[in-house]
């Protein structure tokens, strides 16, 4: 990541809702709907963060409940990824008052599974067949946990 770009982080707005949705179709199989965005807005203690350099780059999805996080989406635009963006995000969590952050990811999520290593996560736990893949067929989700 260049030092020299201004890298803002703020929660998202009304008018970031479009930008939300467009990131979501590129990067996603099955995309979040404007009716499922705007419930999860409405939820009391789900956040959205969006990550911009002059414009909006990604976001992250969590959950904040006292002293813990569940992640459940972060989203970089493609022509951004592999830029430590994402830890970006992570790091930026990892300032809230908690001890720990949780999140799922696919077992066949190397580039995922991966990242999460890299940024300190440990595996602690398998959840079988928890996602189905567009061919119909179940995939393990792995848990990882991170603490302060």
């Amino acid at each position: 990541m260049n030092s020299g770009m201004l890298i803002k982080i703020n929660s998202i707005k009304k008018s970031d809702y479009y930008n939300i949705l467009q990131i979501e179709q590129n990067l996603f199989k099955d995309p979040m709907t404007l009716n499922e965005l705007n419930n999860i807005i409405n939820q009391n203690f789900h956040k959205i963060w969006k990550i911009e350099k002059d414009k909006m780059i990604g976001f992250v999805s969590f959950y904040q409940v006292k002293d813990e996080v569940e992640i459940l989406k972060i989203a970089i635009v493609k022509t951004h990824q592999r830029n430590n963006y994402g830890s970006f995000l992570i790091k930026e969590i990892k300032k809230l008052n908690i001890k720990k952050i949780f999140l799922e990811v696919s077992s066949e999520n190397v580039n995922a599974i991966n990242f999460y290593i890299k940024n300190g996560f440990q595996k602690i736990g398998l959840r079988k067949k928890y996602y189905k893949s567009i061919d119909g067929l179940n995939i393990d989700a792995i848990r990882f946990c991170f603490e302060l």
